[in-house]
């Protein structure tokens, strides 16, 4: 940049750029082939700086040389529930339509913080392959970052339909306090899907054509439009309702609708644990995975 090192100019430079500190590592903190794969958590405390930075770039970015801005948080999912909602009262009449539309809402509130954590964070590695080729830094970082966008968007989605909610129905039940609960849950599934494939995509490209398909299955497969209670009424087979209700996203629509209607949906708690020990496993195989490969990613970005 032009300044002498040592200089005031050169050291007020060093502390603003971001990835100053990538360059600064000790070199016995560097990844080598004796490396263990596990996460370490102090090296992850010393790059705080290079996350917050990581997702305040990801928020400007999104909404970047757009007229609307934020304002697609908003449009996004009110035109899946005009929709969705049609659709609903159409197929399944057993409730009003004030009803229908709000219990809608929740599920497309709810499953776009889902879907946009899975693709962001599937996709993180890939958009970020400049970074990835040029410095040392913990790679987990990239997919982390991504989930503070996904929340924003689901903040001001969240906000618009609490007030619709008081609206029609008064306060929420005291059920509202497990919001956080729901929350970490949803973003610890979408979290180890997203790692899965982020790390897949590195080495076969073709995963970033799969992950939409894979989410439009989930979605029809989660009670986002449709009561889980409407689906298990069907005639179904024994074991496709059982392998519906193993689908850790249908946990997370209906402990979303929990909090606002203090009702359950085709609680089961075998099948809650079931889909948790299936959430906790994608996490594990997907973390295993990125750590394991985290040191050729170079090599294949």
């Amino acid at each position: 940049m032009g300044y002498k090192q040592g200089s005031r100019e050169f050291w007020r430079y060093k502390r603003s750029d971001p990835f100053t500190v990538l360059n600064q590592r000790p070199l016995k903190t560097r990844i080598s082939s004796t490396d263990r794969s596990v996460i370490d958590l102090k090296e992850l405390k010393r790059y705080a700086g290079l996350f917050r930075y990581l997702s305040l770039r990801d928020v400007i970015v999104r909404y970047k040389q757009t007229r609307m801005g934020f304002a697609w948080s908003i449009l996004r999912p009110l035109i899946n529930i005009s929709i969705f909602g049609c659709l609903s009262i159409l197929i399944d009449r057993s409730a009003s339509v004030s009803d229908k539309f709000l219990s809608v809402s929740a599920g497309v509130i709810i499953w776009q913080l889902i879907s946009t954590c899975v693709n962001d964070v599937s996709n993180s590695l890939l958009n970020n392959a400049n970074i990835l080729t040029k410095v040392y830094f913990p790679k987990i970082l990239l997919p982390l970052s991504g989930l503070l966008v996904c929340l924003l968007d689901f903040f001001i989605a969240f906000v618009l339909y609490l007030l619709v909610f008081v609206f029609f129905k008064g306060l929420p039940p005291l059920s509202l306090l497990a919001l956080p609960l729901v929350l970490a849950y949803a973003l610890f599934s979408s979290l180890g899907l997203g790692i899965l494939f982020a790390t897949a995509s590195v080495k076969f490209r073709d995963v970033k054509f799969i992950i939409p398909f894979l989410l439009q299955i989930l979605f029809y497969a989660s009670p986002v439009f449709l009561s889980s209670e409407f689906i298990l009424n069907l005639n179904l087979p024994e074991w496709a309702k059982a392998l519906y209700q193993l689908n850790p996203f249908l946990q997370v629509v209906n402990g979303f609708k929990f909090c606002f209607y203090g009702h359950f949906e085709s609680f089961n708690a075998l099948y809650l644990f079931g889909s948790f020990g299936i959430s906790l496993l994608l996490f594990y195989a997907g973390l295993r995975y990125f750590l394991n490969f985290e040191k050729t990613f170079a090599d294949h970005i």
